[in-house]
């Protein structure tokens, strides 16, 4: 395993770039095909890409029953997160909406895990919230919808696929006694073997008709993101640490705006920005809470 934080952190840098990437391959995935073929396509070629990783590190595909229980609620709650993103991405902008997922997950993490726990939460976490919800607000563009309009089309979408992803977060802290990459094959397999089964309907022939930005896309978001940029994350929590890692997955927000203007020309408003830098700002204070179980399933 790598040893080096020099090496490590380079390679940190190029995850969170990766996942940023992946929202792009995915606005360019939604003019080809639905999200349901998405889902089932994305998570095929993950969880066989993972075979060779698991292979090659030595790690057993065994899994208790308590666990791959918990590998098929997590893999529900993804199917809906990849659904919901995808729809929110088809309707609105990649960079920006990316950008509104990423910094609202923690958000919603840390607020179930601060009502579950009877510890009396910090003034100062209370005054980050507060912040961070005024610029995801601003995010979404509140001075032009209103209040009453926030959550419609495509940001209702990004906010559903948010909350689905911080269950997944929290479902993840049950996980004991097996390597997270183990619990990400069988994730990856449940995803795709239940999205297969009950709303595939596409045919098969159609890929061979595909181009090859299809097929680009496709596999960044599977094997690049949800494999490869997964497992350097994994690595990292490893080498840096979880308060490290948490840090460079900061870059993401900023990484998926800059590709969002290059790739798809989208322009971000003076509102947008400052929005982004003060849930960015308030996520950096939240920084000292410990959320055991975050699972890097992008």
């Amino acid at each position: 395993m790598i040893q080096s934080e020099k090496t490590m952190s380079l390679l940190m840098v190029l995850a969170m770039f990766t996942w940023a990437l992946a929202a792009i391959a995915a606005k360019v995935l939604s003019n080809y095909i639905s999200e349901n073929e998405i889902v089932v396509y994305r998570y095929f070629l993950a969880a066989a890409s993972m075979v060779p990783i698991l292979l090659f590190m030595g790690l057993s595909f065994k899994i208790d029953w308590k666990n791959l229980a918990l590998a098929l609620l997590i893999a529900l709650f993804t199917i809906a997160n990849v659904r919901f993103y995808f729809m929110g991405i088809d309707l609105g902008t990649a960079g920006l909406g990316a950008a509104l997922v990423t910094v609202l997950i923690p958000m919603i993490v840390y607020l179930l895990m601060m009502f579950s726990k009877q510890d009396k939460t910090p003034a100062k976490d209370w005054m980050a919230l507060i912040w961070g919800a005024g610029g995801v607000m601003l995010m979404m563009n509140i001075t032009e919808f209103g209040v009453a309009e926030l959550l419609t089309g495509a940001n209702l979408y990004f906010v559903l696929a948010a909350f689905c992803w911080a269950l997944i977060s929290v479902a993840g802290a049950w996980l004991k006694d097996t390597h997270v990459l183990t619990f990400s094959f069988y994730v990856c397999l449940f995803t795709f073997s239940i999205d297969w089964y009950l709303n595939f309907d596409a045919p098969l022939s159609s890929l061979v008709a595909m181009d090859r930005y299809f097929w680009i896309s496709i596999l960044t978001v599977s094997v690049l993101s949800t494999t490869i940029a997964s497992t350097i994350y994994y690595i990292g929590l490893r080498v840096l640490g979880s308060r490290k890692c948490s840090t460079y997955s900061l870059l993401t927000p900023f990484f998926a705006i800059a590709m969002g203007a290059v790739f798809f020309g989208e322009s971000l408003s003076l509102q947008n920005a400052i929005g982004t830098l003060m849930a960015v700002s308030a996520l950096l204070i939240l920084q000292n809470v410990k959320i055991k179980g975050i699972m890097p399933y992008r």
